[in-house]
Protein backbone atom coordinates (compact mmCIF):
# COMPACT_ATOMS: atom_id res chain seq x y z
CA UNK A 1 0.00 0.00 0.00
CA UNK A 2 1.30 3.45 -0.89
CA UNK A 3 0.73 6.66 1.05
CA UNK A 4 1.33 9.51 -1.45
CA UNK A 5 0.29 12.21 1.05
CA UNK A 6 2.86 10.82 3.52
CA UNK A 7 5.59 10.97 0.91
CA UNK A 8 4.98 14.59 0.01
CA UNK A 9 4.91 15.68 3.65
CA UNK A 10 8.02 13.66 4.52
CA UNK A 11 9.84 15.07 1.47
CA UNK A 12 9.03 18.62 2.56
CA UNK A 13 10.11 18.02 6.17
CA UNK A 14 13.33 16.26 5.14
CA UNK A 15 14.30 19.04 2.76
CA UNK A 16 13.46 21.67 5.36
CA UNK A 17 15.74 19.93 7.88
CA UNK A 18 18.64 18.81 5.68
CA UNK A 19 18.42 21.14 2.67
CA UNK A 20 18.37 18.27 0.19
CA UNK A 21 16.12 15.54 -1.19
CA UNK A 22 16.49 11.91 -0.17
CA UNK A 23 17.37 9.27 -2.74
CA UNK A 24 15.15 6.42 -1.50
CA UNK A 25 12.30 5.83 0.94
CA UNK A 26 10.90 2.50 2.10
CA UNK A 27 7.70 1.82 4.03
CA UNK A 28 8.53 -0.59 6.87
CA UNK A 29 6.27 -3.51 7.82
CA UNK A 30 3.62 -2.56 10.35
CA UNK A 31 3.19 -4.17 13.76
CA UNK A 32 0.40 -3.56 16.25
CA UNK A 33 -0.22 0.16 15.93
CA UNK A 34 -1.56 2.40 13.16
CA UNK A 35 1.68 4.40 13.01
CA UNK A 36 3.66 4.13 9.78
CA UNK A 37 7.45 4.14 9.65
CA UNK A 38 9.64 4.87 6.63
CA UNK A 39 13.37 4.28 6.29
CA UNK A 40 15.04 7.07 4.35
CA UNK A 41 18.28 6.82 2.37
CA UNK A 42 20.34 9.82 1.38
CA UNK A 43 23.75 9.61 -0.28
CA UNK A 44 23.89 5.89 0.44
CA UNK A 45 23.27 6.25 4.17
CA UNK A 46 20.32 4.77 6.07
CA UNK A 47 20.30 6.90 9.17
CA UNK A 48 16.87 8.54 9.28
CA UNK A 49 13.37 7.21 9.90
CA UNK A 50 10.13 9.08 9.36
CA UNK A 51 7.16 8.33 11.59
CA UNK A 52 3.60 9.20 10.57
CA UNK A 53 0.99 9.02 13.32
CA UNK A 54 -2.36 10.72 13.69
CA UNK A 55 -2.39 10.54 17.50
CA UNK A 56 -0.70 13.84 18.30
CA UNK A 57 -0.60 13.26 22.06
CA UNK A 58 1.17 9.94 21.47
CA UNK A 59 3.72 11.63 19.21
CA UNK A 60 4.30 14.37 21.78
CA UNK A 61 4.92 11.74 24.47
CA UNK A 62 7.52 10.03 22.30
CA UNK A 63 9.28 13.31 21.52
CA UNK A 64 9.34 14.32 25.19
CA UNK A 65 10.42 10.93 26.60
CA UNK A 66 13.18 10.54 24.03
CA UNK A 67 14.62 13.96 24.84
CA UNK A 68 14.77 13.10 28.57
CA UNK A 69 16.36 9.69 27.98
CA UNK A 70 18.96 11.01 25.53
CA UNK A 71 19.92 13.80 27.94
CA UNK A 72 20.64 11.07 30.49
CA UNK A 73 22.75 8.81 28.30
CA UNK A 74 20.12 6.26 27.24
CA UNK A 75 20.30 5.22 23.58
CA UNK A 76 16.91 6.21 22.21
CA UNK A 77 16.24 7.81 18.82
CA UNK A 78 17.11 11.47 18.44
CA UNK A 79 14.15 13.50 17.22
CA UNK A 80 15.59 15.46 14.31
CA UNK A 81 12.54 17.41 13.14
CA UNK A 82 8.76 17.43 13.19
CA UNK A 83 6.10 19.26 11.22
CA UNK A 84 3.77 21.94 12.56
CA UNK A 85 1.04 19.48 13.58
CA UNK A 86 3.51 16.91 14.96
CA UNK A 87 1.81 14.22 12.85
CA UNK A 88 5.15 13.53 11.17
CA UNK A 89 8.58 13.49 12.75
CA UNK A 90 12.08 12.43 11.69
CA UNK A 91 14.27 10.41 14.04
CA UNK A 92 17.72 8.85 13.95
CA UNK A 93 17.76 5.23 12.81
CA UNK A 94 19.15 2.92 15.50
CA UNK A 95 19.35 -0.11 13.21
CA UNK A 96 17.40 -2.80 11.41
CA UNK A 97 17.97 -5.79 13.68
CA UNK A 98 15.88 -6.23 16.81
CA UNK A 99 16.89 -8.47 19.71
CA UNK A 100 14.24 -11.08 18.91
CA UNK A 101 15.87 -11.57 15.51
CA UNK A 102 19.44 -11.32 16.82
CA UNK A 103 18.97 -13.97 19.52
CA UNK A 104 18.23 -16.63 16.89
CA UNK A 105 21.91 -16.62 15.99
CA UNK A 106 23.23 -16.60 19.55
CA UNK A 107 24.11 -19.45 21.89
CA UNK A 108 22.24 -19.76 25.19
CA UNK A 109 25.10 -18.19 27.20
CA UNK A 110 25.29 -15.32 24.70
CA UNK A 111 21.53 -14.74 24.99
CA UNK A 112 21.81 -14.59 28.78
CA UNK A 113 24.64 -12.06 28.63
CA UNK A 114 22.69 -9.95 26.13
CA UNK A 115 19.60 -9.96 28.34
CA UNK A 116 21.72 -9.00 31.35
CA UNK A 117 22.90 -5.93 29.44
CA UNK A 118 19.29 -5.10 28.59
CA UNK A 119 18.17 -5.46 32.20
CA UNK A 120 20.98 -3.19 33.38
CA UNK A 121 19.83 -0.59 30.86
CA UNK A 122 16.24 -1.09 31.98
CA UNK A 123 17.13 -0.15 35.54
CA UNK A 124 18.65 3.09 34.26
CA UNK A 125 15.52 3.82 32.19
CA UNK A 126 13.19 3.11 35.12
CA UNK A 127 15.13 5.19 37.65
CA UNK A 128 15.93 8.00 35.21
CA UNK A 129 12.24 8.21 34.33
CA UNK A 130 11.23 8.28 37.97
CA UNK A 131 13.58 11.17 38.72
CA UNK A 132 13.46 13.21 35.51
CA UNK A 133 10.12 12.71 33.74
CA UNK A 134 7.05 14.85 34.27
CA UNK A 135 4.33 12.23 34.01
CA UNK A 136 1.80 14.82 32.86
CA UNK A 137 3.30 14.14 29.41
CA UNK A 138 1.92 10.58 29.38
CA UNK A 139 -0.69 10.27 26.64
CA UNK A 140 -2.60 7.17 27.81
CA UNK A 141 -2.60 7.57 31.58
CA UNK A 142 -0.18 9.05 34.08
CA UNK A 143 -0.01 5.93 36.23
CA UNK A 144 -0.51 2.18 35.98
CA UNK A 145 -3.02 2.29 38.79
CA UNK A 146 -6.01 0.10 39.65
CA UNK A 147 -8.04 1.54 36.78
CA UNK A 148 -5.31 0.85 34.21
CA UNK A 149 -4.85 -2.68 35.58
CA UNK A 150 -8.58 -3.29 35.24
CA UNK A 151 -8.42 -2.14 31.63
CA UNK A 152 -5.80 -4.85 31.01
CA UNK A 153 -8.02 -7.49 32.60
CA UNK A 154 -10.97 -6.36 30.52
CA UNK A 155 -8.84 -6.49 27.38
CA UNK A 156 -8.42 -10.20 28.08
CA UNK A 157 -12.09 -10.59 29.01
CA UNK A 158 -13.55 -8.96 25.89
CA UNK A 159 -10.94 -9.76 23.23
CA UNK A 160 -10.01 -13.29 24.22
CA UNK A 161 -12.30 -14.91 26.75
CA UNK A 162 -15.60 -13.81 25.18
CA UNK A 163 -14.34 -14.49 21.65
CA UNK A 164 -13.29 -18.01 22.69
CA UNK A 165 -16.94 -18.98 23.20
CA UNK A 166 -16.25 -20.33 26.69
CA UNK A 167 -19.25 -19.64 28.92
CA UNK A 168 -18.55 -17.95 32.24
CA UNK A 169 -20.17 -16.20 35.20
CA UNK A 170 -19.46 -12.45 35.02
CA UNK A 171 -19.71 -11.84 38.78
CA UNK A 172 -17.48 -14.75 39.79
CA UNK A 173 -14.89 -13.59 37.27
CA UNK A 174 -15.13 -10.03 38.62
CA UNK A 175 -14.59 -11.30 42.17
CA UNK A 176 -11.32 -12.94 41.17
CA UNK A 177 -10.25 -9.87 39.19
CA UNK A 178 -10.78 -7.78 42.33
CA UNK A 179 -8.68 -10.17 44.41
CA UNK A 180 -5.80 -9.75 41.99
CA UNK A 181 -6.23 -5.96 41.87
CA UNK A 182 -6.28 -5.73 45.67
CA UNK A 183 -2.92 -7.49 45.72
CA UNK A 184 -1.27 -5.56 42.88
CA UNK A 185 -2.56 -2.20 44.09
CA UNK A 186 -0.03 -2.38 46.95
CA UNK A 187 3.02 -2.40 44.64
CA UNK A 188 5.25 0.70 44.55
CA UNK A 189 4.30 2.57 41.36
CA UNK A 190 6.73 5.50 41.56
CA UNK A 191 8.99 4.44 38.66
CA UNK A 192 8.94 4.84 34.88
CA UNK A 193 7.11 1.91 33.31
CA UNK A 194 8.08 1.49 29.65
CA UNK A 195 4.88 -0.53 29.14
CA UNK A 196 5.99 -2.52 26.06
CA UNK A 197 9.53 -3.48 26.99
CA UNK A 198 10.01 -6.53 24.77
CA UNK A 199 12.68 -7.72 22.37
CA UNK A 200 11.05 -6.34 19.21
CA UNK A 201 11.41 -2.84 20.69
CA UNK A 202 15.11 -3.27 21.45
CA UNK A 203 17.56 -2.89 18.58
CA UNK A 204 21.07 -4.29 18.31
CA UNK A 205 23.48 -2.64 15.90
CA UNK A 206 27.25 -3.18 15.98
CA UNK A 207 26.91 -4.51 19.51
CA UNK A 208 25.07 -1.40 20.72
CA UNK A 209 21.57 -1.62 22.19
CA UNK A 210 18.90 0.95 21.30
CA UNK A 211 15.39 1.41 22.67
CA UNK A 212 12.24 2.41 20.78
CA UNK A 213 8.44 2.42 21.14
CA UNK A 214 8.28 3.77 24.70
CA UNK A 215 5.61 6.42 24.04
CA UNK A 216 3.04 4.41 26.03
CA UNK A 217 5.14 4.78 29.18
CA UNK A 218 3.70 5.90 32.50
CA UNK A 219 4.40 5.78 36.22
CA UNK A 220 4.26 2.19 37.41
CA UNK A 221 5.88 -0.77 39.23
CA UNK A 222 9.39 -1.93 38.40
CA UNK A 223 8.31 -5.52 37.86
CA UNK A 224 6.08 -4.84 34.85
CA UNK A 225 8.86 -4.18 32.32
CA UNK A 226 10.93 -7.13 33.56
CA UNK A 227 7.87 -9.34 33.02
CA UNK A 228 7.31 -7.88 29.54
CA UNK A 229 10.86 -8.78 28.55
CA UNK A 230 11.19 -12.21 30.15
CA UNK A 231 7.69 -13.51 29.38
CA UNK A 232 7.38 -12.35 25.78
CA UNK A 233 5.81 -15.36 24.07
CA UNK A 234 7.90 -15.18 20.89
CA UNK A 235 11.16 -14.95 22.86
CA UNK A 236 10.37 -18.35 24.39
CA UNK A 237 12.87 -18.13 27.24
CA UNK A 238 13.06 -21.17 29.49
CA UNK A 239 11.81 -20.84 33.05
CA UNK A 240 15.34 -21.51 34.29
CA UNK A 241 16.65 -18.60 32.19
CA UNK A 242 13.85 -16.32 33.39
CA UNK A 243 14.64 -17.01 37.03
CA UNK A 244 18.37 -16.53 36.50
CA UNK A 245 17.73 -13.17 34.81
CA UNK A 246 15.22 -12.09 37.44
CA UNK A 247 17.79 -12.77 40.16
CA UNK A 248 20.35 -10.77 38.19
CA UNK A 249 17.92 -7.85 37.87
CA UNK A 250 17.14 -7.81 41.60
CA UNK A 251 20.85 -7.93 42.50
CA UNK A 252 21.61 -5.02 40.16
CA UNK A 253 18.58 -3.06 41.37
CA UNK A 254 19.70 -3.42 44.99
CA UNK A 255 22.83 -1.44 44.08
CA UNK A 256 20.56 1.57 43.56
CA UNK A 257 17.56 1.21 45.89
CA UNK A 258 16.41 -0.88 48.84
CA UNK A 259 14.39 -3.97 47.78
CA UNK A 260 12.28 -6.34 49.88
CA UNK A 261 13.10 -9.36 47.73
CA UNK A 262 10.31 -11.68 48.92
CA UNK A 263 7.65 -9.03 48.40
CA UNK A 264 9.20 -8.03 45.07
CA UNK A 265 9.10 -11.62 43.81
CA UNK A 266 5.48 -12.16 44.93
CA UNK A 267 4.35 -8.98 43.21
CA UNK A 268 6.37 -10.02 40.19
CA UNK A 269 4.30 -13.21 39.92
CA UNK A 270 1.08 -11.17 40.05
CA UNK A 271 2.29 -8.92 37.28
CA UNK A 272 3.36 -11.92 35.19
CA UNK A 273 -0.24 -13.06 35.40
CA UNK A 274 -1.87 -9.75 34.46
CA UNK A 275 0.67 -9.16 31.67
CA UNK A 276 -0.03 -12.54 30.07
CA UNK A 277 -3.77 -11.91 30.31
CA UNK A 278 -3.34 -8.49 28.67
CA UNK A 279 -1.11 -9.98 25.98
CA UNK A 280 -3.69 -12.63 25.11
CA UNK A 281 -6.28 -9.87 24.81
CA UNK A 282 -3.97 -8.00 22.44
CA UNK A 283 -3.37 -11.13 20.39
CA UNK A 284 -7.11 -11.75 20.22
CA UNK A 285 -7.82 -8.20 19.08
CA UNK A 286 -4.92 -7.82 16.64
CA UNK A 287 -5.08 -11.40 15.39
CA UNK A 288 -8.68 -12.56 15.49
CA UNK A 289 -10.41 -9.20 14.99
CA UNK A 290 -7.88 -7.39 12.78
CA UNK A 291 -6.67 -10.59 11.07
CA UNK A 292 -2.95 -9.94 11.61
CA UNK A 293 -1.27 -13.30 11.26
CA UNK A 294 1.77 -12.48 13.41
CA UNK A 295 -0.44 -12.13 16.48
CA UNK A 296 -2.37 -15.35 15.85
CA UNK A 297 0.94 -17.20 15.64
CA UNK A 298 1.88 -15.94 19.11
CA UNK A 299 -1.28 -17.23 20.82
CA UNK A 300 -0.24 -20.88 21.49
CA UNK A 301 2.91 -19.92 23.41
CA UNK A 302 1.15 -17.16 25.36
CA UNK A 303 -1.67 -19.53 26.29
CA UNK A 304 0.87 -22.13 27.39
CA UNK A 305 2.59 -19.47 29.53
CA UNK A 306 -0.74 -18.55 31.12
CA UNK A 307 -1.69 -22.13 31.97
CA UNK A 308 1.75 -22.81 33.41
CA UNK A 309 1.71 -19.68 35.54
CA UNK A 310 -1.82 -19.96 36.96
CA UNK A 311 -0.93 -22.48 39.73
CA UNK A 312 1.98 -20.25 40.78
CA UNK A 313 -0.09 -17.09 41.27
CA UNK A 314 -2.87 -19.04 42.97
CA UNK A 315 -0.51 -19.82 45.84
CA UNK A 316 -0.12 -16.07 46.37
CA UNK A 317 -3.58 -14.78 45.37
CA UNK A 318 -6.28 -17.49 45.29
CA UNK A 319 -8.50 -17.06 42.20
CA UNK A 320 -10.38 -20.36 41.97
CA UNK A 321 -12.97 -19.38 39.37
CA UNK A 322 -10.57 -17.69 36.94
CA UNK A 323 -8.15 -20.59 37.35
CA UNK A 324 -10.83 -23.08 36.37
CA UNK A 325 -11.69 -21.01 33.28
CA UNK A 326 -8.05 -20.85 32.21
CA UNK A 327 -7.77 -24.66 32.34
CA UNK A 328 -10.54 -24.84 29.74
CA UNK A 329 -9.44 -21.87 27.64
CA UNK A 330 -8.98 -22.84 23.95
CA UNK A 331 -6.66 -21.39 21.32
CA UNK A 332 -8.23 -18.75 19.09
CA UNK A 333 -7.88 -19.58 15.42
CA UNK A 334 -8.87 -17.76 12.26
Amino acid sequence: MEYPKDLQCITNLFKQKFGTDFSHIELLPGAGSSRRYYRISCNGKNDVLACVGTNIEENESFIYFSSIFRENGINTPEVLAYNDTKEIYLISDLGKCDVLTAKKNLSDPEVIELYKRILSDLIQIQLCGANKIDFKHCFVREEFDRTAMRWDLYYFKYYYLKISGLEFNEQKLENDFNSLLDFLDKADRSFFMYRDFQSRNILLQDGKLGYIDFQGGMKGPLQYDVVSLLYQAKANLSEETRQLLLSYYITELQKHISVDEELFRNQFQGIVFIRILQTLGAYGFRGYIQRKEHFIQSIPQALQNLKAHTPIINKIVPMPYLSALIKELPELQI
